[in-house]
């Protein structure tokens, strides 16, 4: 290696280092707890287009353990389909909202990469914020979809039907896989259908972020 070389190399790890911050997990999750605070309606609606998916399929699911054990036909496969698609439909709302979300913080995002935020801490940052909303979007939806599934059954058919004393630990476990499986599935969505809004906000140039307008 030349000397030329070898000096260039320095001064480019001297700017490296230089131009570095820290900017741990926490703090990008209390950066995201304040943003979701300051827009609160738009995540308010992510998170319910979250809950009334989750809670669809998570009714759906739970039909499956308790038709049988009332002598009834379990879902139809349509049934389970449209599940899936409300589901899909949520990811497209879960997208829309992320984009919107990156148009109207294009100068915040222009900011904070001013101030030494990398492409990193920009992609970190909104897909913690997606996790977020899909786990409150999640939790709530499944424990919303299974009390409706065993509220409108425990109705029709009793609580025994419902809760069969005889398999009531096997009942138990399979409701409390739906609800695990449905708030893993919210989650799993919400950071899938952000992925790419979060990488688009992540490659914004600082001076053009800055120079946007709404």
């Amino acid at each position: 290696m030349s000397l030329k070389e070898e000096a260039q190399g320095k001064i480019e790890d001297s700017m490296t280092e230089i131009g570095s911050i820290i900017f741990p997990i926490s703090e990008a999750f209390r950066y995201c707890i304040e943003s979701v605070r300051k827009r609160f309606t738009r995540a308010l609606i992510t998170a319910i287009s979250i809950l009334l998916g989750i809670a669809f399929y998570v009714t759906i699911r739970s039909m499956n353990t308790i038709l049988p054990n009332v002598g009834q036909q379990p879902p139809q496969t349509y049934q389970t389909i449209m599940a899936i698609i409300a589901l899909l439909v949520c990811g497209v709302g879960i997208v829309n909202s992320m984009f919107m979300s990156v148009t109207e913080r294009y100068k915040e995002i222009g900011t904070i990469k001013c101030l030494g935020a990398t492409d990193r801490n920009v992609l970190e940052i909104f897909l913690i914020e997606a996790l977020l909303l899909g786990l409150i979007g999640g939790i709530i939806g499944a424990f919303a979809g299974w009390l409706t599934a065993v509220g409108i059954f425990g109705i029709q058919f009793g609580i025994g039907g419902v809760f069969p004393p005889d398999k009531m630990g096997t009942v138990m476990i399979q409701y409390l896989e739906y609800i695990a499986e449905a708030i893993g599935i919210a989650a799993f969505l919400s950071v899938a259908a952000a992925a790419y809004p979060a990488f688009y906000a992540s490659r914004l140039h600082p001076a053009e972020a800055l120079r946007y307008e709404i």
